[in-house]
């Protein structure tokens, strides 16, 4: 049905803003009503949408509930929450005594001097405004209690994580990727061999003997001694056939793997190492490093560490052809790149026939959860994003990831990457991967609203706390002054990671 996404990467993009940013500023802003009625703050206005107004939809009780022109999510509007006050303490106090100076000459009554007073008050308009609609029960934000005030700000953030837990349920009872075992690529087949003749192709990846999986190379080469001798069937994909196809091999099958020699089957290059400019290719195999053969596996990575900052020379086997290569191991890679600059496996040949094969992907199932395991599975999800955030500044210092992997991005970056995972969940036909995205966007917004920084719920719950321990608030002006800075650092922030995101698209990064 939405075929129509693969390819358009815009408008994907835009799809992604609609099912992931919007709701979850939604479920945001609800969470707030929600906790503002349970705690009786008079919530003036509830937003589908930002202002401009587009219409008012219908009035219940002190609310007036609104349809905007801006779909972006939602907002609340409650009684009294106005963080930058219109005019100073020192502006207050002046004027104040003005009024008083205007008593005592008989200018003013005390009466008209308080209703002039009030005029001025936004806060005191609104009540009247209420009362006038027979709203009797009237709060403000600071009005309500401290505790009172904390679910409030927090109840948006803990929304947000509830929805997360929720879907990551949903995606435990749709079932996990659970490994079921491991496959065998064919890297070269000799063309009169017994297993060409069966049929088997360079590029085929062996999934079953038997109908049995297998954990690895080692386990297939066990169920194989263990059949002594018995015709083998074997489960085999090929790149340019739909269904997997059924190969029958006689007796020998066994024996062609039963000799077995190391060699190192090159899967990767990095950029820029000296692999690459050595001309080394994905596909070719290490038979031998200045001459000698491997015995095993990790006989690479020791001679290379032992030989880093001189040159060495790598003998290649590349489609049946014997060549050497010079290159210089690295005293310093960089991160996940080796010395060499190339990903390896294990690869295995007989010697009789020339058969070579090697590790391939594992192969996964969907394997539904239970209840309880799909709502534990949810709470660890969630546990994990928290333990990530906590563990990012070491591993940034560490080198774990780099700054560009951990850098901050803007709703249109988050748009951008969401396109790609819903193109891959209509690929695949498996919704719960666009799911899965929505529940970690839902989890990053609740998890950053409660960071301890001004303009955001966790910021203002800083403020409460300290006029808890200090027995009365901060100055309303100085709290104004600090969200006021936050907020225009924020949206500087937004601004310039809107513009990183448009120069450089954060979708570069995914693998």
């Amino acid at each position: 049905m939405l075929d129509f996404l693969l390819g358009n990467d815009a408008l994907s993009a835009l799809v992604a803003f609609a099912l992931v940013l919007i709701p979850a500023i939604f479920i945001h802003e609800l969470g707030h009503f929600l906790a503002a009625k349970a705690v009786g703050i008079t919530i003036l206005e509830f937003g589908i949408g930002f202002p401009p107004r587009m219409v008012t939809l219908f009035k219940r009780g002190a609310t007036e509930y609104t349809l905007n022109w801006l779909p972006i999510g939602g907002f609340v509007r409650p009684l009294g929450e106005d963080f930058v006050r219109p005019v100073s303490d020192e502006q207050l106090a002046k004027d104040r005594e003005e009024l008083k100076s205007r008593i005592a000459s008989g200018e003013l009554t005390a009466e008209a001097a308080r209703e002039s007073v009030q005029r001025q008050d936004p806060l005191y308009n609104e009540r009247a405004a209420l009362k006038a609609r027979g709203v009797d029960k009237i709060m403000s934000v600071n009005e309500a209690r401290p505790l009172g005030r904390i679910f409030f700000m927090a109840a948006g953030s803990f929304s947000n994580l509830i929805v997360a837990v929720i879907l990551f349920t949903i995606i435990g009872l749709s079932g996990l990727p659970t490994f079921i075992g491991g496959s065998i690529g064919i890297i070269s087949v000799q063309p009169d061999s017994t297993l060409a003749e069966a049929g088997l192709q360079d590029g085929d990846v062996i999934e079953t003997i038997n109908g049995e999986y297998f954990q690895d190379s080692a386990d297939f080469r066990d169920q194989l001694y263990a059949l002594d001798g018995e015709q083998v069937t074997v489960s085999v994909l090929r790149a340019d056939v739909d269904e997997p196809l059924t190969l029958i091999f006689t007796p020998e099958f066994n024996d062609t793997v039963a000799g077995v020699e190391n060699y190192i089957y090159i899967s990767s290059i990095s950029p820029d190492s000296p692999a690459e400019a050595a001309g080394i290719q994905p596909g070719d195999l290490v038979v031998a490093f200045n001459g000698e053969p491997f015995t095993a596996f990790e006989d690479l990575s020791s001679r290379t560490e032992s030989t880093a900052g001189t040159e060495v020379t790598l003998t290649l086997l590349r489609e049946g052809e014997m060549s050497e290569v010079t290159v210089v191991p690295r005293l310093n890679p960089p991160p996940n790149s080796g010395a060499i600059g190339i990903g390896i496996r294990p690869a295995f040949t007989s010697p009789e026939d020339g058969f070579i094969y090697t590790d391939a992907s594992n192969q996964q199932a969907l394997v539904p959860l239970s209840l309880g395991e799909s709502v534990q599975y949810g709470f660890g999800r969630i546990g994990f994003f928290l333990e990530s955030l906590i563990r990012l500044p070491a591993d940034l210092i560490g080198g774990v990831i780099s700054p560009e992997e951990a850098r901050f991005i803007s709703p249109l970056g988050i748009s951008q990457i969401g396109g790609v995972f819903l193109q891959r969940s209509i690929e695949q036909n498996r919704p719960v991967i666009i799911l899965e995205y929505i529940a970690v966007i839902s989890v990053a917004l609740g998890i950053t609203n409660l960071l301890p920084l001004p303009m955001l719920d966790g910021g203002r719950i800083v403020f409460v706390l300290i006029e808890m321990v200090r027995g009365r608030p901060i100055s309303p002006r100085y709290e104004g002054m600090v969200h006021l800075i936050g907020m225009a650092l924020l949206l500087s922030l937004i601004v310039l990671t809107f513009l990183n995101d448009i120069l450089n698209p954060v979708t570069n990064l995914l693998p």
